[in-house]
């Protein structure tokens, strides 16, 4: 019966520590990382504010600020997190992001990203 105990315990403590492990290898991954993404197609602020709540309601991203919408391109600067929002689901999610004008049209296509260091 002892042999029996020690051994589900010493499974139970490899165990948690291997969850550990894992746990601290995502974590040691993880990035903070600051873009700007040049976006075209937003023609006003209520542009903006859509795909600001698009990109905030994402889990990873911390921080999104904007200059004025401009047609020919808005700069979109955005905080995130690397071990849990890629560079490219950012892009996605801009250009997914539904217009204000017309229900249904996508106007919103990156033209470049530029990696800034986090502040």
């Amino acid at each position: 019966m002892k042999n029996v105990f020690a051994t589900l315990l010493t499974l139970a403590f490899f165990g948690l520590t291997q969850g550990l492990t894992a746990q601290t290898a995502q974590a040691a991954k993880d990035e903070v990382k600051v873009v700007t993404v040049k976006v075209s197609g937003v023609c006003c602020n209520g542009d903006l504010a859509t795909i600001k709540k698009k990109l905030v309601n994402q889990e990873g991203i911390d921080e999104v600020t904007a200059d004025d919408a401009k047609k020919e391109a808005t700069n979109i600067k955005v905080k995130y997190h690397t071990a849990l929002v890629s560079e490219a689901k950012i892009r996605s999610l801009i250009e997914k992001t539904e217009g204000c004008e017309k229900d249904g049209e996508l106007p919103y296509k990156v033209k470049a990203v530029t990696y800034l260091s986090p502040q």
